[in-house]
Formats: C-alpha cells, structure tokens, sequence
C-alpha cells in the first residue's frame, strides 16, 4: 500500500513539472516595443487646445525592445471624434524610426483622441494618444460704446481714432493726424456725413489753423454702406464678420446717414471696422452718436 501511494505522488509531481515546464516554454514574452511623442517648438507633445481646422504636427519616436529586438512592423493612426472614427495604417521593418505627422484639426468644437499605436514582428504592440480640444476660431475685437462726434459748429470733437476710441477736438487731431480714421460733420445736402481725413468734401469743411488743408498726415480710411442690421451689429463678437462685412470698403465718405445705419471702414493699416448710428442730433451744431467694433 505503502509503494503505490508513493508512486502515485512521484506521477503528479512529475506531472506538474512537466506542465509549468510547457507553460514557461510555450507563453510569449512581454517585450513590447516603445513609443513616444518627440517634444518641439513646432510639434505637440501633449493634450493640446488648437483653433479648429488649425494645422499642427505630432512627432514620434517608435523603437524596437531591445531585448527581443523584434522590428517594428507597422503604425495605426486612429482619430476618434464624436462617436465618427478614421484610422490609416503604414508599414515598417524598423528597429527604430521616427516620423512627422502633419494634422488638421476638426473643423467643429469639441475634443478628439488621436492614438498611436505600433505593432512589432513579433506581435507585440505599444500605443500613445493625444486629446486635441478645438474651439471656435474667433478674431478678437474692440468695442467703442457711446462715442459722440460733434459737426463743425459743436465744440465736441469731431475727429475719432479706432486705434484707441478716443475723440478729439481739431487743435488735438491736428497733434494726432497719424491715428485719426474719420471725421463727422452736417452736409448741406448728404446731412449726417462721416469721411476719411483726405475726402475732398472734409478739407473744405474743417479749415482753419488746424484745419485738415494744413495736416502732413490725411489718412486714407475707406467706407461702405453694409446690409448688418443695428441687432446683428450689437451681436457681433467676431473680428471675422466684421473683416467679411468691411472688405470692398472704397468710398471716402458716407452720408444720409440715419439711426440704425452700419457702416463698415477700412484703416489705411488694414484694419476693419463697423460704426452703428445711434443717434443724430440735426445740423451744423449737432453731433451724432456711435457704436464702433474694430478688429484686434
């Protein structure tokens, strides 16, 4: 009795050992290969905030593990963005690579999860991923509220800077030619006018010591009648709408204007801008209130 138990106990340890000695033989090392975002002025390297359909650039460094030194055998880009998802996969025989990936990002609001993942020859997989949050592209603007411009018998200012809002009397434009954009003043015919420093109709309007005749600087801003109501003019919060509404801007002067007009300009810079009528107080010694938005 003695013998055969002992001889059944020989059996199983023998069958143990020799099972765990299959299993060892017969598993797969873990040795994964590696993968890493390259960091750079030029790239990004972590979960980033981006304007949307803004281009920007991951840089990856794929290496294989250096124990197994399994090559790398191919790389899935995946992109996942609201529920919608595309992926491409490119191949390789690689101990090591790196590679400059060049995205544009999504063209709606929101957060999408680009991953990397490399694959070696011997099955072994590494992966990497990124959130790329997209927010509106939005061009900032300024805003002027409540700026009023006396015509030419008013002692208020009747000269207007968009590069700081500020009004100016004639003797202060005069010391400020360079950054004065427009003028008001109560036309004979046109009424409630606003024009360029170097509209014709101006310089016969403001003379005098300080008069425009006499400026080294008449800046050549530009006008246009626009179709924005004063509602989407209040609503405006984009430099982008005014840049659209402004472009085309070729008139040096506007008149006949009425409460509720928008009117768009364009500074000899560049910039753009829309003016709200908001009020219009008749004749020479009258002034006219405005809403002004420029672009940043």
């Amino acid at each position: 009795m003695k013998k055969t138990l002992l001889f059944a106990l020989s059996l199983l340890i023998s069958s143990v050992l020799f099972l765990s000695s299959c299993t060892d033989d017969d598993e797969p090392l873990n040795q994964p290969p590696t993968i890493s975002f390259v960091a750079g002025a030029n790239f990004i390297s972590s979960n980033a905030t981006v304007k949307v359909n803004q281009p920007f650039i991951v840089k990856i460094l794929a290496e294989a593990n250096t124990a197994s030194g399994s090559k790398i055998q191919s790389l899935k880009i995946s992109r996942v963005f609201n529920m919608q998802a595309w992926d491409t996969t490119f191949a390789y025989n690689d101990a090591t690579f790196t590679l400059e990936v060049t995205f544009t990002a999504n063209s709606q609001v929101g957060v999408e999860r680009i991953t990397f993942e490399i694959t070696d020859k011997a099955g072994q997989k590494a992966s990497k991923f990124l959130d790329i949050t997209t927010e509106p592209d939005i061009t900032p603007i300024e805003y002027f509220s409540m700026k009023i411009l006396g015509s030419y018998q008013n002692p208020t200012g009747s000269s207007f800077a968009s590069i700081n809002g500020n009004v100016y009397t004639m003797a202060q434009a005069f010391a400020n030619q360079a950054i004065i954009d427009f003028l008001y003043w109560w036309g004979a015919s046109a009424l409630a006018t606003i024009g360029a420093p170097d509209d014709e109709n101006a310089n016969l309007v403001y003379t005098g010591v300080n008069g425009l005749p006499n400026w080294a600087i008449k800046n050549a801003t530009r006008f246009k009648t626009t179709t924005v109501t004063a509602t989407e003019f209040d609503a405006l919060d984009d430099g982008a709408s005014i840049i659209d509404a402004a472009t085309g801007s070729d008139q040096t002067r506007i008149g006949s204007l009425a409460v509720g007009n928008v009117i768009a300009f364009k500074t000899v810079t560049g910039k753009h801008g829309l003016i709200k009528v908001v009020n219009i107080n008749d004749g020479a010694a009258g002034d006219i209130t405005i809403d002004v938005k420029v672009e940043l």
